[in-house]
């Protein structure tokens, strides 16, 4: 009952956010909450919220938001890399500051190597997403290529097809 609840939650802030909107604070708690499944949740509904988002809420917990990428949980963290793009596509002006912690994973990032390297595959599909919209893509080429090299095949396979689609 609790997942599909969540689910159908997740799915109605999605496609109508702005009558969870009034509910942000709410679901801004859950992202520190000591459970990682109501991390999780805050950190899915969030994201679904910043479409609407017209007092800005998000730049005052971007930073809370962004640490869950090393959340003591992997999957906790895979959900707050997943929902980027989200944000990214919603506010433009926090892209930059998402790339480079996106970029800086090996230092932000305390889960073992073969976590790390299966997180990079969801860093790439971010860049993926966001790609074309991106003016100066040295880094996040540097990034595709060195993931090229990856000890997980998912996260190796991924950063291949990259390079072949934008002939890095």
């Amino acid at each position: 009952v609790y997942y599909h609840c969540y689910y159908i939650v997740s799915l109605a802030s999605e496609l109508e956010p702005e009558f969870f909107y009034p509910y942000w604070h709410d679901f801004a708690t859950l992202i520190n909450n000591e459970n990682s499944y109501h991390r999780s949740i805050g950190l899915t509904i969030i994201a679904n919220l910043v479409m609407c988002d017209r007092d800005c809420l998000i730049d005052t917990l971007i930073h809370d938001y962004l640490a869950h990428i090393d959340d003591e949980k992997f999957m906790t963290g895979q959900c707050c890399v997943k929902n980027l793009t989200k944000i990214v596509n919603n506010r433009k002006e926090l892209k930059q500051h998402i790339i480079e912690t996106l970029l800086s994973i090996d230092e932000k990032s305390s889960y073992p190597e073969k976590q790390k390297e299966l997180l990079k595959y969801d860093i790439l599909s971010v860049f993926e997403i966001i790609y074309d919209t991106i003016d100066k893509k040295d880094n996040i080429n540097q990034f595709i290529i060195k993931a090229s090299d990856s000890i997980s095949g998912k996260t190796k396979k991924k950063a291949k097809q990259l390079r072949k689609k934008y002939n890095i």
